[in-house]
């Protein structure tokens, strides 16, 4: 949604463009703010993306960390092009930091290599803040229903549900045509809340 909401504050895409201007302007605060608004769907989106397999040798909060020790350094070539651009970016930090994660974790293993420590982010500069851990409650029956999800569905999900991004910018994340990315996020949606439905009658 562009421009202002019913409630007449300003929509998401316009949030995320004004904190980016802040935080390229020397507003100390404006990293912080940007911390809270993404914290919690980008670490679920790590969750949901790492597995059951890399999370024994990766902490999810530390990966986040690292992303976000990351984006501040790097926040100042970024241009904020209005609407999910913010939340792109951020996506692609997201994936970049596990692809780098799985492949020295499968070197280190490869090498007998020492297992990576609990705390990948240590001595990072992070912002001081205080965290906003995982909401189990929140998240903890979404988290095994996407898992049973196939690899594109599950991704699309995360990408439309969890990170926000328009149906545009998730079929470029995808390398797919914005109708198939639609077509997929339909069904995708569909079988989740078959899976869900499942979960909540077996409780």
């Amino acid at each position: 949604m562009d421009g202002m909401s019913p409630a007449g504050e300003s929509a998401p895409g316009d949030l995320s463009v004004e904190l980016v201007h802040r935080i390229q302007g020397g507003d100390s605060t404006a990293f912080e703010d940007l911390y809270r608004r993404y914290h919690d769907p980008l670490l679920f989106a790590i969750r949901a993306r790492l597995g059951t397999h890399l999370r024994t040798a990766l902490e999810s909060e530390d990966v986040l960390q690292s992303v976000f020790k990351d984006a501040l350094s790097d926040i100042q070539r970024f241009e904020a092009r209005g609407g999910d651009s913010l939340a792109h970016w951020l996506h692609v930090c997201v994936l970049n930091k596990i692809r780098a994660k799985a492949e020295f974790h499968g070197a280190a293993k490869r090498s007998g290599a020492e297992p990576l420590t609990a705390t990948v982010a240590d001595g990072l500069a992070a912002p001081s803040l205080e965290p906003q851990y995982f909401d189990a409650e929140r998240w903890g029956s979404l988290e095994p229903a996407l898992a049973r999800l196939a690899d594109d569905a599950r991704e699309v999900v995360i990408l439309r549900s969890v990170e926000g991004l328009s149906n545009e910018d998730a079929a470029r994340a995808l390398g797919r045509t914005p109708a198939a990315t639609s077509k997929l996020y339909t069904r995708a949606l569909a079988r989740l809340g078959v899976l869900l439905a499942a979960q909540k009658g077996s409780a």
